[in-house]
């Protein structure tokens, strides 16, 4: 839909997130994306009109399947509450976040990209860690020392096995996140406390979820490394602790706390991503390829459920509940739904005449 623009590359990938279904995300494609032309334009008027149709729409979304539920039924996913907003039903609170997230995506967002390293440019990385902002964290860069357990502290590029690029792109990844959730700049902070509601770990997450699947999202935006690095979330910790990933690595992500991770924290995410790399470093070698961060996250979502299948017999509770959580192969017609064409070319007519002018 973005044809190589950069701008609405971000803003689809970014919105997407926001109503955190394929079926309402097609549905409400047309006003959307007219709403976000009128709000380029200036034309406050248009806009809210456009975007009163994508509430609509929602709307009656909600009041015939429900706001929850799998397959083709509800707004959300039955796993996420994404649009809680005190004073709001959940659609005028999704709907809030798709009408003014614009402004923080390309006023905060977009220029905190632009202005960062490219993940494999290792000079620029070590002057970015040498700005007072990040001098103060990180005082002998890679080789600060970070604690991964209540008795020991390591140097970060220990964490991956001496690798000092890999460990360089990590660092400035897990500082990149960090700087997108509470931005140093006063600028981008008030508006992504303004305009950014709602966008907490898990949506930002699926940037690089996302990105990783193609190779010119990926060139498109060098800031951001896939391979040596995913955000962890919450999901991942089931996964991670049915496979004794603690034990195994002697890396604790809150370590000397009883609380939960702050995943906001840059230093929280290289701890997690020093799990991924000792995940990669011990696959077999022989086809000389290693699983992106990403896919390796997303395996630790399912990992727990797909232990608890193997443990216990076909047919029981537990098995079926863990089969469910799953997932399972979705019948043809579902699939064409989900990746219907349609709104899809729609959105591109409409898109056309405008891409290239928001760069």
């Amino acid at each position: 839909m973005a044809a190589g623009d950069r701008t609405w590359q971000l803003l689809l990938i970014m919105l997407f997130q926001a109503p955190d279904h394929c079926w309402s995300f097609h549905a409400i494609l047309g006003p959307l994306i007219k709403g976000l032309l009128a709000q380029h334009a200036c034309r406050s008027v248009d806009a809210q009109k456009h975007f009163d149709k994508v509430q609509l729409v929602l709307q009656r979304r909600a009041n015939r399947t429900g706001i929850f539920g799998n397959g083709e039924r509800g707004i959300y996913n039955a796993e996420h509450l994404t649009a809680t907003m005190k004073g709001k039903t959940h659609v005028e609170g999704l709907r809030f976040k798709l009408e003014h997230w614009p402004s923080w995506i390309k006023g905060a967002l977009k220029p905190l990209l632009t202005s960062w390293p490219a993940s494999d440019d290792v000079a620029a990385i070590g002057a970015l860690l040498q700005e007072h902002r990040f001098a103060r964290k990180l005082p002998e860069g890679i080789r600060t020392k970070i604690r991964v357990s209540k008795e020991r502290c390591v140097p970060i590029e220990e964490l991956f096995d001496g690798d000092a690029r890999k460990t360089y792109s990590v660092v400035s990844q897990a500082l990149l996140f960090s700087e997108m959730l509470k931005p140093t700049d006063k600028e981008q902070r008030k508006l992504r406390i303004k305009s950014g509601w709602g966008a907490g770990p898990f949506v930002l997450r699926g940037l690089w979820m996302d990105v990783q699947r193609d190779k010119a999202l990926l060139r498109n935006f060098p800031q951001l490394d896939t391979v040596t690095f995913c955000p962890g979330f919450t999901g991942a910790l089931a996964g991670a602790d049915a496979c004794n990933l603690t034990e195994s690595t002697g890396i604790k992500l809150n370590p000397g706390s009883r609380s939960a991770p702050n995943w906001s924290s840059w230093d929280v995410q290289v701890r997690f991503n020093a799990w991924m790399h000792a995940l990669q470093v011990s696959q077999p070698t022989g086809n000389g390829l290693r699983l992106h961060s990403s896919e390796l996250e997303g395996c630790l979502c399912f990992f727990l459920r797909y232990k608890t299948m193997k443990t216990h017999d076909k047919g029981s509770r537990e098995y079926e509940a863990a089969s469910r959580a799953i997932g399972f192969n979705c019948a043809a017609p579902t699939m064409k739904k989900i990746f219907a064409q349609g709104p899809i070319a729609k959105a591109q007519r409409l898109l056309v005449p405008h891409l290239g002018k928001t760069r």
